[in-house]
């Protein structure tokens, strides 16, 4: 089984940085859209977009057994609960993950 997903950093201007995990490999354009409409975004555009930041990760996270069906319907939930239990070894860090793409924009 192979999992994609993306960590998406939007570092505001007074250098606080936000990060959201987002499934699949969106691209500029589909991240444009996302912080225009996408409700877990709302937040940030009541404070405005201009001059933010965003920094796109690509990964695929390379599971191997069975069980990982699980995974599949829940995947952006159980990294945010890895790296809360593992704080030392970010999920990204895995042996497992393979980084693939990234990207940056200014809003």
């Amino acid at each position: 089984m192979s999992l994609l997903f993306s960590e998406v950093t939007l570092r505001r201007q007074d250098g606080k940085d936000i990060i959201f995990y987002e499934s699949g490999h969106p691209d500029e354009y589909d991240m444009r859209e996302l912080l225009k409409y996408e409700g877990r975004y709302a937040s940030l555009r009541t404070v405005g977009l201009n001059g933010l930041t965003v920094q796109v990760q690509h990964y695929r996270f390379l599971g191997g057994s069975k069980r990982d069906w699980l995974a599949e319907a829940e995947h952006i939930a159980l990294i945010k609960a890895y790296d809360e239990m593992v704080p030392d070894v970010l999920f990204t860090q895995r042996d497992d993950v393979e980084h693939l793409e990234y990207y940056e924009f200014q809003m």
